[in-house]
């Protein structure tokens, strides 16, 4: 082999691991602030609080939750059991998505700055109506007035519900109301005499049958409420950055086989998109 040939070749060889060099040190940056960033972005939480949901058990929905919705991207979900807890921990809160009531939607997006995204859906339909009951056929509205009556809802709220179902303002602001964290709780407050009667909802008043169907056969439904919507998603007006990902995330859980099981656990079986209507029934006159 010539010189000039030898020459040649050793360049090509120098060149080339050159190449080699200045690519393994590219990726080697690109990697390197790849995992900068993923070590410098925070996590997008879900808030979850909810009278009208039974839950039994916050740290397992915490743990279901956070597994499912880690496999789309940086994104957790914290329940809350306490509302006072749960409106202290959001305020000021920006970057997050908050799972709520309709009506506690309805009394609070106006001071949080809320925007609602989703309306929950159980068995086809995406509202429910709250109900009235007493234990034993004897009781009347009548009767109830007279005793305390459980509710999971704040006291404005449930005054507000009673005065439609008694007729009477006068009856429904000197009602006594047994606060109790949970819908479930105001039907078994009725079942151990704590109060007389308790005002729920239909789909807690049906979960009664599998918890204490005995208590469930004694129960007698006195009034009904106009409907009202489910489990709302709503964000803080100013979140923009990777709300349309969590989004669509949460918006497709019930055409995923284990999202399905989570939202379940929530006792919704998907999720809509909030309407014209649905957004003119949240946002009305504060209750």
């Amino acid at each position: 082999m010539r010189k000039n040939d030898i020459k040649f070749q050793a360049v090509r060889s120098i060149l080339f691991y050159k190449r080699i060099w200045l690519l393994f040190v590219f990726f080697s940056v690109i990697f390197t602030a790849a995992l900068s960033a993923a070590a410098g972005a925070e996590k997008i939480t879900i808030f979850f609080y909810s009278s009208e949901t039974n839950i039994n058990n916050f740290k397992s929905l915490k743990m279901e939750f956070d597994k499912y919705l880690s496999g789309f991207g940086l994104y957790e979900f914290q329940p809350f059991n306490d509302r006072d807890t749960f409106e202290a921990h959001i305020r000021g809160k920006k970057d997050c998505f908050l799972m709520l009531s309709s009506w506690h939607y309805r009394n609070i997006y106006r001071e949080y700055g809320l925007h609602p995204l989703l309306v929950g859906v159980r068995n086809g339909k995406k509202d429910h109506k709250r109900v009235l009951v007493a234990k034993g056929a004897a009781a009347t509205l009548e009767t109830v007035k007279k005793g305390a009556i459980a509710s999971a809802s704040s006291v404005p709220h449930t005054r507000n519900t009673l005065k439609e179902m008694f007729h009477s303002q006068p009856d429904a602001d000197t009602a006594k109301i047994l606060t109790v964290p949970k819908d479930i709780d105001a039907l078994m407050s009725v079942g151990f005499g704590m109060s007389r009667s308790a005002l729920t909802s239909e789909n807690s008043l049906d979960s009664l049958k599998g918890i204490n169907p005995v208590l469930y056969k004694e129960m007698k439904t006195l009034a009904q409420g106009a409907p009202s919507l489910l489990l709302v998603l709503a964000m803080p007006e100013g979140f923009a950055d990777d709300s349309a990902k969590l989004l669509s995330v949460v918006k497709n859980m019930s055409e995923n086989p284990n999202g399905k099981d989570k939202i379940k656990m929530l006792d919704l079986d998907g999720w809509n998109e909030v309407d014209a209507y649905d957004r003119s029934k949240l946002e009305g006159v504060n209750e």
